[in-house]
């Protein structure tokens, strides 16, 4: 009868043992899956960072780009300002027109900056489409 009960409870040690090597390696799967999204997501991540440092990048060239641009368009329009001042031709330009000429000053600045609101908001969203992109490619 001893005989028979340790038979048993050796039966009992070597199903349990069965049970844990199947639950260690489990645990094992689920370790190499953690590390393996682990490393993706990290790629994924430096990928990211890499193409918001280019977008920054191409948006402070575009920048500098554009106030070139405007400021000769500010310059010229200042030199041709100065060559009405010194002709004394200024003082026949009437009210209305000193009204459209400020009209024109704030269109212009309200057209730089939608533009540069505009580039922005492009970018924002590429940003965003590639998270999502991202997030849904890791599911």
């Amino acid at each position: 009868m001893a005989e028979q009960l340790l038979d048993e409870m050796i039966q009992k040690v070597n199903q349990i043992m069965s049970s844990l090597d199947g639950t260690i390696a489990q645990v094992n799967q689920m370790s190499t899956a953690i590390s393996q999204m682990s490393q993706s997501f990290s790629e994924q991540t430096v990928s990211i960072t890499e193409n918001i440092r280019l977008i920054v990048e191409v948006l402070k060239q575009f920048r500098v780009q554009s106030s070139k641009s405007l400021q000769e368009l500010s310059d010229d329009f200042n030199q041709k300002v100065k060559e009405l001042w010194d002709k004394k031709a200024i003082e026949a330009i009437t009210e209305e027109e000193k009204k459209a000429i400020e009209i024109i000053k704030q269109a212009s600045k309200a057209v730089a900056d939608n533009l540069y609101f505009a580039q922005l908001l492009n970018i924002i969203q590429s940003i965003r489409e590639e998270t999502n992109r991202i997030i849904s490619a890791s599911r």
